[in-house]
């Protein structure tokens, strides 16, 4: 087993390379850009659109950037989104104010989908029908632990210094490296079916709306979590230690979560992990006055990362149960999109409770998003019957910050592997 895991991996270590590095590096920068606007006494609201225009441009990247790569090829195209993002890391030492940041957070964005888009068809081209469901899985396991190891790189150096901006660049420099020196050949990115917005919301509403749910409530969190965090007394390091543990709940839950998804009816599991959780934080945000420990955090935090994470697969497996295969590809494309629209909106609503109402409003903002989503599911359990086992598919835990991972979704049809949501 040992040796079959190793020979499926070996075309690909230079692909999880530059994964590792691209991936630790920006999101050391998405902690660290929130802390330097906390510093210098930028207002929350102010901080939320800034962060916000990061989903902003990843959205768009999901759009475009793989014209960028049908034109120049892959390894051109990684290295030219990764060489602009290294340097869009420095500029934000030069251009310490809020306009410039938006601007370079939209082709953050951008570009990151970019190089995840090239990365993940890259795999899925190394990858065969029966061996890309575990490819998915290692994928997921390395971009997850590189999200939890950049957010502690915070503790190397001062917030208002340079370090951290430095650092975050030379990562995503280095991860250059793996990719430009890989023999692996061009990938072709095929037309997925089309498919409208208006079909999919008919096939599955709780799907659509979900991924938009989805996307407001990871989108707050990797944009204001750290803020909220300073904002209660946390240090830096203890609110690194705070954003890490969210990332590892997310991961950790995956598979239980798949196991209850296939046997029950996963709008219900979906519903019972948001109303728990939402309740949980609902709770909490009313005992931040008198103080929590980090224990009872952590704890939390810990339970709500594993729910939201699990939140957009859910909405995946459940969009794909009402829908032929064909228009698998164009389906993600579509939930990224809606997925986008949310992680935008999510940070500009969050921050501008968080500035008039104060830390608390965080929680309340996410528990009540969680609980009124997890009450739409459960009304529309009423008014449609569940699919029975044997006629769904099975759950496939997805990241979901990740722009195009759908391509090594072993559920698409082989004949479209190599498609990627456009």
């Amino acid at each position: 087993m040992a040796q079959t895991v190793r020979s499926m991996l070996a075309p690909v270590r230079a692909l999880f390379g530059g994964t590792t590095l691209l991936i630790a590096g920006n999101s050391l920068l998405g902690v660290i850009l929130p802390l330097r606007m906390e510093a210098a006494g930028y207002p929350v609201a102010l901080t939320g659109v800034v962060m916000a225009a990061y989903y902003m441009g990843l959205a768009f990247g999901g759009l475009y950037t793989k014209r960028v790569i049908l034109r120049i090829g892959h390894i051109r195209a990684f290295s030219a989104f990764a060489a602009l993002t290294a340097a869009v890391c420095l500029a934000y030492g030069f251009f310490e104010f809020p306009a410039a940041w938006v601007l370079l957070r939209m082709i953050n964005g951008f570009c990151i989908a970019g190089m995840t888009t090239s990365i993940e068809s890259w795999l899925n081209y190394r990858s065969s029908n029966e061996t890309r469901g575990r490819v998915l899985g290692f994928y997921m396991l390395v971009f997850y632990l590189a999200i939890a190891a950049g957010q502690t790189l915070v503790n190397l150096g001062t917030v208002g210094g340079s370090d951290h901006l430095m650092i975050a660049s030379t990562l995503i420099g280095l991860s250059l490296i793996p990719i430009a020196m890989t023999r692996l050949g061009e990938p072709d990115l095929k037309a997925s079916q089309p498919l409208d917005i208006r079909t999919l919301y008919n096939a599955s509403r709780v799907g659509v709306i979900g991924a938009t749910v989805a996307g407001m409530l990871v989108g707050s969190f990797y944009a204001l979590g750290v803020v909220f965090a300073r904002q209660i007394g946390l240090s830096v390091p203890e609110a690194a230690m705070f954003m890490s543990t969210v990332v590892l709940g997310g991961l950790g839950f995956q598979v239980p979560v798949g196991m209850l998804a296939d046997r029950f009816d996963r709008r219900i599991v979906m519903s019972c992990l948001l109303l728990v959780v939402g309740v949980s934080w609902g709770l909490l945000s009313t005992a931040l006055s008198g103080g929590v420990s980090l224990a009872v955090l952590i704890t939390m935090a810990l339970a709500f990362g594993g729910a939201i994470s699990s939140v957009y697969p859910l909405c995946v497996a459940q969009t794909f149960d009402r829908l032929e295969k064909r228009f698998y590809v164009a389906a993600s494309g579509r939930l990224l999109m809606v997925y986008s629209i949310g992680a935008t909106v999510g940070p500009l609503l969050a921050s501008f409770l968080m500035s008039v109402f104060g830390p608390a409003s965080f929680f309340l903002f996410e528990s009540a998003v969680a609980v009124l989503y997890a009450l739409f599911v459960l009304v529309a359990t009423r008014s449609r019957q569940a699919l029975p086992v044997e006629g769904r598919e099975k759950f496939v835990p997805l990241p979901d910050i990740s722009p195009v991972a759908v391509a090594l979704d072993p559920r698409t049809p082989e004949e479209e592997q190599t498609s990627v949501p456009g």
